[in-house]
Order: C-alpha cells, then sequence, then structure tokens
C-alpha cells in the first residue's frame, strides 16, 4: 500500500510538472537527473536490501555484501547511465537542443565501459544467486522475492537502458552539430 501511495504521489508531481513544463518553452532535463521511475526504484531497493542486511541469519549476511555491491552501481548508473534516460520525452517529441550534448559524453562513456558494467551485472547476479539460496534454505519468502526481482532490474539494465543511452547518444550526434 506505501508503494502505491509513493507512485500516486509521484504521478501528481509529474502532472503538474508536465503542465508546468508545457508553459514554458525549453523544459529539458539537467545533467544530474534521472528518470523518477529509476530513481524511486533504487530507493526501494535499497531500503529493502538494508532491511535485509540486518538480519542476523545468513541471508543478512549475503544482504550486506550485496547492499555494497548494489550502492556502488547505483552510483554509476547515477553518474553516466541514467542521466540521458532523461531526454526520452522530449526526442519522443522530436525536439533536440544543443544543451542535450551532455548525454552523447554519457552515452559514449557507457559504450566504452561496456564490459565493465557487465561484469558488475554479473557480480550484483552471483549475489542475489546467493542471497537467494540462503533464503530457500531458510524458508525466507521475502528476500527470495527480493532476490528474483534484483535479478530482473539487472537484466531490464543490460537488455533496455544501457543501450537505450547508447542509442540516444548516437541519435543526438546525428541531429546535433559537431563540436570541434
Amino acid at each position: 500500500m506505501a508503494r502505491f501511495l509513493v507512485a500516486m504521489g509521484a504521478i501528481a508531481v509529474l502532472a503538474t510538472a508536465g503542465q508546468a513544463a508545457a508553459q514554458t518553452p525549453a523544459a529539458v532535463s539537467h545533467v544530474g537527473d534521472i528518470p523518477q521511475a529509476i530513481r524511486l526504484d533504487h530507493e526501494e531497493a535499497i531500503r529493502h536490501l538494508t532491511a535485509l542486511s540486518h538480519r542476523g541469519t545468513p541471508v543478512g549476511a549475503v544482504a550486506k555484501k550485496a547492499l555494497v555491491a548494489v550502492r556502488e552501481h547505483h552510483a554509476k548508473e547515477n553518474e553516466f547511465i541514467l542521466p540521458p534516460l532523461t531526454l526520452l520525452q522530449s526526442l519522443s517529441e522530436g525536439k533536440v537542443s544543443p544543451d542535450m550534448k551532455w548525454a552523447i559524453a554519457m552515452a559514449d562513456r557507457v559504450k566504452a565501459e561496456r564490459e565493465q558494467i557487465f561484469q558488475t551485472h554479473v557480480k550484483i547476479t552471483e549475489l542475489m544467486n546467493e542471497l537467494l539460496a540462503a533464503a530457500e534454505k531458510a524458508h525466507d519468502k521475502d528476500a527470495k522475492e527480493f532476490a528474483e526481482s534484483a535479478v530482473t532490474d539487472a537484466l531490464s539494465d543490460m537488455e533496455m537502458q544501457e543501450p537505450m543511452t547508447i542509442l540516444i547518444g548516437e541519435y543526438l550526434k546525428t541531429k546535433l552539430p559537431a563540436t570541434p
């Protein structure tokens, strides 16, 4: 229920922001922004994993290790993988402006660091498999569901978010003049 209320609050904020953006001619995302839906998912995942890490069981011990890896990965995503995704709405409306160039460098970095990013996903998936095994042994349905959900999130990152970021960069390169 709490997650539903947070989601409804987020929708209300987005509706208000959408009205304000419609009134201003150049509502462009800023370099440090990330999509709100992803930010909320990250916050929920960290909250849940933190709660699991406080358990004095094997589940808690694995969750502590996973928490470190997930926080590090989220920090990297927030730094350069996710911010270009905030441009999707504008780009889908055919709006491209020179102040979007920042996304090209981020997309190029995602492309350059793909192998490292992939290895991070492998590490997180291994930790989630370890968490899943501990949860199954302890008959901990909550931890089991979290571990399964986290693996799905990692797949979403690799199959959709990272390629979308690269695609945004490539698209902007075709639409914006090259910088010397």
